[in-house]
């Protein structure tokens, strides 16, 4: 080479030394810009996905909350239930003593009534949750009497049951319909 081309190739050299130390620069640049807005998306998405699960939490405990009100209420509504039946049970039972003779059957039937009364009240004086710990503890304590006592309840709810269900059909079948009128036979001509 010559030495004008020498002097060429050096006097290039220094603008291309400092394109490539400038796209250096600026490829740091790029890279640093790249990695902040990388944290600045991953730090959004970890408060995003930080607010829907509290959002989510929220929910569920409200859900629940809700769920536990309705059930309660239900519960409370069965139990009234039971207790007006019970009342109804008391009151047939007191009739029945009272309309019967005074022997044996009359006295179970007041022991009964006041009995059903007895149930009725505590029925309505407690919340569900201590009727259901109040039975489980009775059934723990005694458990044959409790299987006696619930095969009877179940004799008995059955029977009132069929009573219901029959009193039902035959209010039913009570009703007045018109009457039509019964059809003769004609005599027909005689051989």
């Amino acid at each position: 080479m010559s030495p004008t081309t020498d002097h060429r190739l050096n006097a290039e050299s220094p603008p291309a030394e400092g394109v490539a130390e400038t796209a250096r620069d600026q490829a740091g640049q790029l890279k640093e810009t790249s990695a902040d807005a990388a944290r600045e998306v991953a730090g959004t998405a970890k408060e995003k996905v930080s607010d829907v699960t509290s959002d989510v939490r929220a929910e569920t405990r409200r859900l629940a909350s809700q769920t536990r009100q309705e059930l309660a209420g239900q519960a409370r509504q069965q139990q009234d239930r039971a207790a007006t039946g019970l009342r109804s049970v008391s009151d047939e039972l007191r009739g029945m003593a009272e309309h019967g003779q005074s022997g044996l059957g009359a006295q179970l039937a007041r022991q009964g009534a006041d009995f059903t009364d007895q149930a009725a009240d505590f029925l309505q004086q407690h919340e569900p949750a201590d009727v259901l710990d109040e039975v489980r503890s009775y059934a723990r304590r005694r458990p044959g009497t409790f299987l006696l006592v619930a095969a009877a309840a179940g004799v008995v709810a059955g029977r009132l049951t069929r009573a219901l269900a029959s009193g039902g059909a035959d209010e039913r079948n009570n009703t007045v319909t018109p009457m039509s009128t019964p059809v003769t036979p004609r005599p027909g001509p005689e051989q």
